[in-house]
């Protein structure tokens, strides 16, 4: 099917721009609910959904970039592959097999067998829009379709997979760095300091396992310190 070449009107692109936005607000929503989720706190209850969803765009808008360059790329090796004459059509699964291959091989690296569910899902979703007999052949014969359900369903996925791995490198105790606060009644030492929900600080401590919650307006001081690891420790 051949594609028709269309100029974009600056319409368009105010539409487009604006729907990327939303979209990258939402994904910085769930990442951080995600995130704060694993300290058993609701980042809602303490900060408008607006501000923290700029919050969360900010912190995963590389990887939500790095994804959108991925999608792409794929779109431009997918028509490179429909290029191939019919002579050369036999080595035209070579790429793909290379592709998933590679890209399995990334996530049993990284144990992110929740990216592994994420493509399962995006696959199975993209098959089931394409069979269904209710969704007009307008979308199914549309070249954004792919690209709509991979941002949909995957991005979506891996937003609420990136906010739960960094609260959980925190509490299994591999932050990089620990925490002092001063407050006008103690001192709290080497704790972790999972971040501020509008007046809130909030603090892990990993000897009681628990989520700490100070005002901002009742801390002194707060100092952030490299954790040593253990080699420095025994050399010391």
């Amino acid at each position: 099917m051949k594609r028709v070449q269309k100029e974009l009107s600056l319409a368009d692109v105010a539409g487009w721009g604006s729907a990327c936005v939303t979209f990258g607000l939402i994904q910085g929503a769930l990442y951080l609910q995600a995130y704060w989720s694993q300290f058993g706190l609701d980042p809602f209850q303490f900060v408008a959904v607006g501000e923290l969803a700029l919050t969360g765009l900010a912190g995963i808008g590389m990887v939500l970039g790095l994804m959108l360059i991925t999608l792409l790329l794929g779109g431009w090796v997918e028509g490179k592959l429909t290029g191939i004459n019919t002579a050369r059509n036999r080595f035209a699964w070579l790429a793909p097999a290379l592709v998933f291959t590679g890209l399995g091989a990334i996530i049993w690296w990284a144990s992110a067998w929740v990216l592994l569910i994420g493509m399962l899902l995006t696959v199975g979703c993209l098959l089931v829009v394409t069979l269904s007999p209710v969704v007009p052949g307008v979308v199914k014969e549309s070249p954004w379709l792919a690209y709509i359900v991979a941002m949909l369903v995957y991005v979506s996925i891996a937003s609420h997979w990136l906010g739960s791995e960094r609260a959980r490198t925190i509490i299994d105790g591999n932050g990089k760095h620990l925490a002092t606060v001063i407050i006008e009644t103690e001192t709290l030492r080497d704790l972790n300091l999972v971040g501020r929900l509008g007046d809130t600080y909030a603090l892990w401590d990993p000897a009681r396992k628990t989520t700490v919650l100070v005002p901002a307006g009742d801390v002194r001081k707060l100092e952030t310190a490299r954790k040593q690891s253990a080699a420095t420790s025994r050399v010391r």
